[in-house]
Formats: structure tokens, C-alpha cells, sequence
């Protein structure tokens, strides 16, 4: 904490003679990061674009589920994945973000929401809940299938559709332009070329899955019920107040270090019960339980902790802390599989974490020193990220 005896002078006259909403200049060197800046520069004027790539970035960049190497090996058939990518990921975040700035609702309807994208881009467009012999499933599609549905890996993969495809970007994306974090970016118009696309695409995969697995079709029951659920989630999320899971009006309880631990924690406390568990023989309602109650416990901690207040830091490292094992995971399975260009996306998760740490902390030093030298405080808003 500092005080006003310790300020140093030029910190505040940096204070006194910058707007209340620009950050300290950043120290690199402006040739080292020309790049760098160029896409910055390019992604400032272009916020929509930032969250597309963002939305698919996470779940399949970072994870290497979809691999960056083909850019150099069928630059093609990355292009027409990424295009699928941001079919299924952009439309879905943009609706649910939409969702909840017009619904004017909270983090709940977004989870709950993304449960229901989770179930159109898994269940409905690649099967994967339900097709017992699907690529990615591995033993999970025979251990703890019942009634058609892999239930341990469906569990798993939802939680993570909710926090990492869906909710991780949005809370990212207010990070990085704080002024845009309660305002629409599409009109009615982008709203219906949203669910245009997010339609078409999953038309299109569920066709793609037809001719990969011929002789595998999960029914129309299985649709007809993977519909209906999706129909409760929406309705619930609509009608869920708006202060459901709200952030108490207080100051954090933990410092960015602990809450970047406990989000760090989130991926492989979900992850681990699911793979330990078949070869363990227990019995596939334990992880599913396990799966839920780490999640929940974990989640509920996090907006109980955070305060509403001179929180920013905090955000910070949360957000660090769940991309985290996503690139440590990403970055492991690509060893097997030649995957080298990942060091790329590994990179651009460096610069992006050590960028949004800087913006933040010198805000809240700038914060910190304004209110104890009886100078105006700065509120909850300062300038984007992408200066």
C-alpha cells in the first residue's frame, strides 16, 4: 500500500498531468514489439474481431484441439477450420454476451447459457455426448454411457464449454475494453446473422459427422431431448434475476495471486476425475458428482472473494490463472503430436497476460496514490487495453 510520504514525485505528476483514464506508458522497446503494436492498433478498432478470435482461441487453439501447424502444412484446411471455428464460437458468444447485456442478467445465465451452447456445438452438431465411438471421447464413450449419452464425458465438457468458450472470453473482453463491457456490439441485424451462423455451421457438422461415422446416428430422441433441454436453459437464464451470483459489494478477500491459484485449479480439478476414473473402476456417478461440486465450489469462492471495489488486479490474475493449464495442457499434447506451432499461441498468451497485468496494475497504483493524495479516484473504467 502506498502512502503519500513514499509517492514518488514523478509518479504523481504523471497523476496530476495525465487523463484520469491513461495508463503509464508502456517501457519495451518500440522495435521489438512493431508487430505486436500493428495488431494492437488493429484490434482496438475492431472489438468484435478481438472477442471472434478470442472465443475459438481458447477452447482450440490453446488446447491444440485444433493445430496452428496446418497453417504451414494446408493453409486451406486451417482457414476452412477456423472458419468453422468461428461459426460455432463466435456466433455462440456474441448471442450469449447479447443475452446478457439486453436481459440485463448476471454470470449465472451466462454459465447456464453456455451449457446450452455447449449441447448444440457437442450434442447436436459433432455428437460427441452421445456417439460412444467419437475420436475425442477415448473410454469415456463406454464408460458411463447410459441411455445414449456419454454422461461422464458430457459433464465435463459442458462445464468447460460454460467457463472457457463462453464465459472466459466475455470476462476477458471486458478486461480489455472496460468502456464496451455493458454495450452491444451488433444490432438485431448481427444478432440474426449470428444465429444464421451458428445454425448453418451446426447443420453443416452434423452432415460432416454423417459421412465420418456412417454407421453411428444418435436418433431423433436423442435430438428431440438434447432441444428441450436447451429450451429449459434458455428459459431459466432469462428469468434468473439479475443479481443471482452477483459480486458482493465489498473489497476482495484474497490478493491476484490466490484467486490466479484457485482459477488455475478449475480445468484439472474437472479434467482429472473424468480420466482417473475409468481405470480407478469407480463408479462413473462419482466424477460426474465430483466434476459439478468442484466446479460449484470453486466458482462460488471466486464471487464471494472478489468484492466489487478495487478489484481490477484480481480479475487479472483470475483470468491468467484459468488460461494457464489450458496452455500447459495445449502445449503437452502437441509433443505427441508434432503440433510445434503452438509455441506461437503460447507466446501470444504471454504478451497478452503480461500486457493486461501492467494496464491494470499501474491503474490501480495510479488508483491507490490519487485517493490518499486527496486527487480525484479514477472509478471502475480506464482506458482500453489496446492504448
Amino acid at each position: 500500500m502506498l502512502n503519500s510520504e513514499v509517492v514518488p514525485d514523478r509518479l504523481l505528476a504523471s497523476v496530476r498531468s495525465k487523463t484520469l483514464s491513461s495508463p503509464l506508458p508502456n517501457s519495451p522497446s518500440q522495435q521489438s514489439m512493431s508487430m505486436l503494436s500493428k495488431l494492437v492498433r488493429f484490434l482496438k478498432s475492431h472489438p468484435i474481431l478481438f472477442l471472434l478470435l478470442l472465443t475459438p482461441g481458447i477452447p482450440e487453439y490453446l488446447s491444440a484441439s485444433s493445430q496452428i501447424t496446418l497453417l504451414v502444412v494446408n493453409p486451406v484446411l486451417f482457414f476452412l477450420f477456423l472458419g468453422a471455428n468461428i461459426g460455432l464460437y463466435g456466433s455462440g458468444v456474441i448471442l450469449i454476451r447479447e443475452a446478457m447485456i439486453r436481459w440485463k442478467k448476471g454470470w449465472a445465465s451466462v454459465f447456464l447459457l453456455g451449457v446450452g451452447y455447449g449441447i448444440v456445438e457437442e450434442g447436436l452438431a459433432l455428437w460427441t455426448l452421445f456417439n460412444p465411438l467419437a475420436q475425442p471421447v477415448g473410454n469415456l464413450g463406454f464408460y458411463g454411457h447410459w441411455l445414449g449419452v456419454n454422461w461422464v464425458w458430457t459433464i465435463g465438457l459442458l462445464i468447460f464449454h460454460s467457463v472457457y468458450s463462453i464465459g472466459l472470453p466475455i470476462f476477458l473482453f471486458g478486461l480489455v475494453f472496460p468502456e464496451l463491457r455493458h454495450k452491444s456490439l451488433v444490432s438485431m441485424r448481427g444478432v440474426r446473422i449470428s444465429v444464421l451462423g451458428l445454425t448453418v455451421d451446426s447443420i453443416l457438422l452434423f452432415l460432416l459427422e454423417s459421412v465420418i461415422y456412417p454407421n453411428y446416428n444418435p436418433g431423433v430422441g436423442l435430438m428431440i431431448f438434447s432441444g428441450f433441454v436447451i429450451t429449459v436453459l434458455v428459459i431459466t437464464a432469462r428469468r434468473l434475476p439479475g443479481d443471482f451470483l452477483k459480486i458482493k459489494l465489498s473489497q476482495p478477500k484474497w490478493g491476484p495471486r490466490k484467486f490466479a491459484i484457485v482459477g488455475a485449479l478449475l480445468f484439472p480439478a474437472t479434467l482429472l476425475t473424468g480420466g482417473i476414473a475409468p481405470g480407478a473402476n469407480i463408479p462413473p456417478e462419482i466424477p460426474m458428482v465430483l466434476d459439478i461440486t468442484f466446479a460449484m465450489v470453486i466458482l462460488t469462492r471466486v464471487f464471494n472473494s472478489m468484492g466489487a471495489t478495487n478489484n481490477q488486479e484480481q480479475k487479472v490474475g483470475l483470468g491468467i490463472g484459468l488460461l494457464f493449464p489450458i496452455v500447459v495442457f495445449g502445449l503437452i499434447a502437441s509433443i505427441g503430436i508434432g503440433n510445434v506451432l503452438i509455441v506461437v499461441a503460447d507466446l501470444f498468451f504471454v504478451l497478452f497476460s503480461r500486457r493486461l497485468w501492467r494496464k491494470w496494475h499501474q491503474w490501480t497504483l495510479l488508483h491507490r496514490s490519487a485517493l490518499q493524495t486527496s486527487l480525484p479516484g479514477f472509478g471502475e473504467s480506464p482506458a482500453p487495453l489496446f492504448p
